[in-house]
């Protein structure tokens, strides 16, 4: 009797050391596998932060490209470059491929842009620009809040629709 009892003690023994043992290794698994997750978190936060970098700084070019120019006709290649052909349209709504006679030159002066990712190929800038316009030797000064939505294409980011939302 007294070696069932023994018996029974040793094998009661083993199953609780093996059930310690078995939960101190998943115990541990589940730190890793938290501490990985923490890791990738944070990796993917800083590929976000990039991309929103990149499609912040393609619309400051476009910004640059859209107002500073000293030959209306080349502008539009300029600022082709930076836009899909629906921004296209919205940036010269009123376009004509007929060369100009006035001479008009464009600088922009500041700009501060405030931007709201919409999705994964989509981010919506809103911009407040100082442009100074110079035509037939008369230099004007003006602050426009612009809109811009910016789109994520294959090539990078390109403005895809821009409105002006008002002057200041």
């Amino acid at each position: 009797m007294k070696t069932h009892i023994a018996w029974a003690s040793s094998c009661l023994l083993l199953i609780l050391l093996t059930g310690f043992f078995t939960n101190g290794q998943q115990t541990y698994k589940i730190e890793k596998l938290k501490d990985k997750n923490e890791v990738l978190t944070e990796k993917i936060k800083e590929l976000n932060h990039i991309e929103s970098i990149s499609s912040a700084s393609e619309n400051k070019a476009f910004f640059e490209a859209f107002f500073n120019y000293s030959d209306i006709d080349k502008r539009y290649e300029t600022v082709k470059k930076h836009t899909t052909g629906k921004g296209f349209d919205y940036a010269f709504p009123s376009r004509s491929d007929q060369k100009h006679t006035v001479s008009v030159q464009s600088e922009l002066l500041s700009l501060e842009s405030y931007s709201k990712p919409l999705d994964q190929s989509h981010e919506l800038f809103l911009n407040i620009v100082e442009i100074s316009t110079t035509a037939n030797s008369v230099t004007t000064n003006q602050v426009l809040i612009v809109q811009t939505t910016m789109k994520k294409e294959k090539d990078g980011w390109l403005v895809d629709n821009v409105q002006v939302k008002g002057n200041g």
